[in-house]
């Protein structure tokens, strides 16, 4: 019941599924990160060129449902990270695609997990949507975008969940966590004890204990000193939170979640085991964007091409979707400045961007003739400095020449 409701299960005496994992820090910050770094890179449509090349198609039907609305819900960057989100966690996302009679897509529709249920009929893969209202639909796997994450589970169509793989992990993290919040709730007495004189009735140790709980329970009353009478006498265990390694328990459960995620620590706020300064967290981001987000990025794009492009026979589309991930990998200024150098031909070197593409990356308008890539010239001829060639006739003599002295003899 607790995997179809979005995996997860019962570790360290919580409840782990997808709601309750969201409310560990950790686990929240992973999840949107991911999501968030998915969902900022632009989502295009190209056309691939005769040459081999590729150029932007963003006046393509497609490419105006991913960038402004591929339903009236949401736009496409919501859209991207709400399936994104929902792969952190539960490993699958969908979106049905809507079709005119004429096979002309008019939207698309995202549905979380738990509306959702794949089977399997006559060798096809088939879907079951339940909308909001309770109707359900049937739809082929080739109107469906299915959003997966690593692997497949045992019926070969959804991917795995990492909730429900590393619930333990979670469950660790959030027991701490509450067992953290019930010390407070019970103010500095969670390791107090009382001794009371004989001859005290039970009724008149279930009063003190009531008494006891009212008067001193809670943060608020943590400093409030107790005026015991009648031979009580209040003593304290020497077991603190530290002997109970919470705080490394919490670190450790933090930077454990984290590995389940790809996510470097520093970007959890854990800088213990990480530099501060210049390239060492500039490499460690990059590291997050190609070992992190990019698996995801290829499954994604390569499921909507798949879907939204679907081959004709052996002949590819002549239009294709892709992540444009140069955002994400952009460095200070003074990087942005040498590799824009570079990319423009700097040495005198081929170069491989415009000026105008150079300025569009920047949001900046397109100037006259900015469109063309440097080529630098052919090299020279051994021996030209640059002027025109000259014949072997119109080389002079050179004055140093000895052949200069001598007369031609007869």
């Amino acid at each position: 019941m607790l995997e179809w409701f979005g995996g997860g299960g019962r570790a360290a005496g919580v409840t782990v599924t997808a709601q309750t994992a969201m409310r560990m820090s950790t686990v929240w910050r992973c999840v949107t990160l991911i999501a968030g770094g998915v969902m900022g890179l632009p989502l295009r449509v190209f056309r691939r060129t005769d040459n081999g090349g590729q150029e932007r198609a963003d006046d393509h039907p497609i490419a105006r449902l991913l960038r402004d609305g591929p339903n009236d819900e949401m736009s496409g960057p919501d859209m991207v990270e709400l399936a994104t989100m929902a792969v952190m966690l539960q490993g699958n996302a969908y979106t049905l695609i809507r079709q005119a009679r004429n096979g002309t897509v008019t939207g698309l529709d995202f549905y979380q997990p738990i509306q959702v249920s794949p089977f399997r009929s006559n060798g096809r893969v088939w879907y079951r949507f339940t909308n909001l209202d309770g109707s359900q639909e049937v739809h082929d796997a080739d109107y469906v975008i299915h959003w997966r994450g690593p692997g497949r589970g045992a019926d070969g169509i959804c991917a795995l969940s990492p909730i429900g793989h590393h619930a333990q992990t979670i469950g660790i993290g959030l027991a701490t966590r509450d067992y953290t919040a019930t010390q407070f709730e019970r103010g500095l007495l969670t390791n107090d004890y009382f001794t009371l004189p004989d001859g005290i009735t039970p009724a008149q140790k279930e009063e003190f204990r009531l008494w006891l709980e009212a008067r001193a329970s809670g943060v608020a009353n943590a400093n409030k000193p107790l005026i015991l009478q009648g031979g009580a006498d209040w003593k304290r265990n020497a077991y603190t939170a530290k002997d109970a390694q919470l705080l490394e328990l919490l670190q450790y459960s933090s930077l454990d979640v984290a590995r389940v995620f790809g996510v470097p620590g520093f970007m959890i706020g854990d800088m213990e085991k990480s530099t501060s300064w210049g390239t060492g967290i500039e490499q460690q981001g990059i590291g997050f964007v190609r070992y992190t987000l990019r698996p995801h990025l290829r499954r994604f794009a390569a499921e909507l091409n798949r879907k939204l492009f679907p081959p004709v026979g052996h002949r590819r589309s002549e239009y294709f979707v892709e992540f444009e991930v140069d955002g994400l990998m952009e460095g200070d200024s003074k990087s942005q400045g040498e590799y824009f150098r570079l990319a423009l031909g700097g040495n005198q070197l081929p170069g491989f961007m415009s000026v105008n593409e150079v300025r569009r990356l920047k949001n900046l308008p397109p100037i006259p003739d900015g469109n063309a890539v440097y080529v630098p010239p052919p090299p020279a001829p051994a021996g030209h400095n640059g002027g025109p060639p000259l014949d072997d006739d119109d080389h002079d003599a050179s004055p140093d020449d000895p052949e200069e002295d001598i007369d031609d003899e007869p």
